[in-house]
């Protein structure tokens, strides 16, 4: 009896040692879903794809919002990353304005300063290191789409007298724009950073995104050229930010 008591408490003992060594190892590969809060400061501008149209400057915003990231297998060295955001960006351009006066052919630049806020959906994919250390590095690639909630300007504006034709230039202030903006934005997203772990699932994440904008801006804006041929207008949005996240 003895005997067969110490095999099985043997027995007993190996699994329990067994078991504990497994254990770190299968709580490493149990990532599970992470949830966190983003906070991004950005440079956004615009590309021009229509001749008379010309970026003239970069404006300062954000985007904030919740992260999701769910793993993708069972190392969680790749993941699908999304979330919802409020986007808060911008841009300025001029376009040329061909008008006459006294007999005479003149051009004048019409300046736009633009501010737009959107809400951004990403879909990307993340693909991390192992840990090393206490940190992480990643890679991240996929999509971006945004819906417009909201367009403000300070722009040039062109007031011809019905009358006389005579042309005066009169600067707009926080103009309501959202009737000239398309609703949904959509872009290429591209990113790199590193994580850091704090303790258990506390990680805090810092990287660069840069957010490449792939559909048209305007709507219902043309350019005319010199010989008062009209043409469509094309702006592209593109932003970069410093990617600042924390996961719980």
């Amino acid at each position: 009896m003895k005997t067969s008591t110490s095999r099985v408490s043997g027995k007993a003992l190996l699994i329990m040692a067994v078991a504990a060594l497994a254990t770190p190892k299968l709580m490493a590969q149990d990532e599970g879903v992470r949830f966190g809060i983003k906070l991004a400061p950005n440079m956004s501008w615009f590309k021009s794809d229509t001749k008379g149209l010309e970026n003239d400057g970069s404006k300062i915003g954000y985007t904030v919002g919740l992260v999701t990231e769910f793993p993708i297998g069972t190392e969680g060295n790749y993941r699908f990353a999304t979330g919802l955001f409020l986007n808060a960006v911008g841009g300025k351009y001029f376009q040329a304005f061909s008008f006459t006066e006294n007999n005479q052919q003149l051009t004048k630049d019409l300046s736009s300063d633009i501010s737009l806020q959107y809400v951004q959906i990403p879909l990307t994919m993340k693909l991390m290191t192992k840990e090393i250390g206490y940190m992480r590095y990643y890679g991240q690639l996929g999509f971006d789409a945004s819906f417009n909630v909201k367009a403000k300007a300070d722009f040039d504006d062109v007031v011809i007298d019905p009358t006389t034709q005579a042309i005066t230039f009169v600067k707009q202030d926080k103009e309501d724009i959202k009737d000239n903006i398309q609703p949904i934005r959509a872009g290429l997203v591209f990113g790199a950073g590193l994580e850091y772990n704090f303790s258990g699932s506390t990680t805090l994440q810092a990287g660069i995104t840069y957010n490449n904008g792939l559909t048209n801006l305007l709507k219902k804006v043309e350019v005319v050229d010199a010989n008062g041929n009209a043409k469509k207008a094309k702006l592209l949005q593109n932003f970069l930010e410093l990617n600042l996240a924390i996961f719980f």
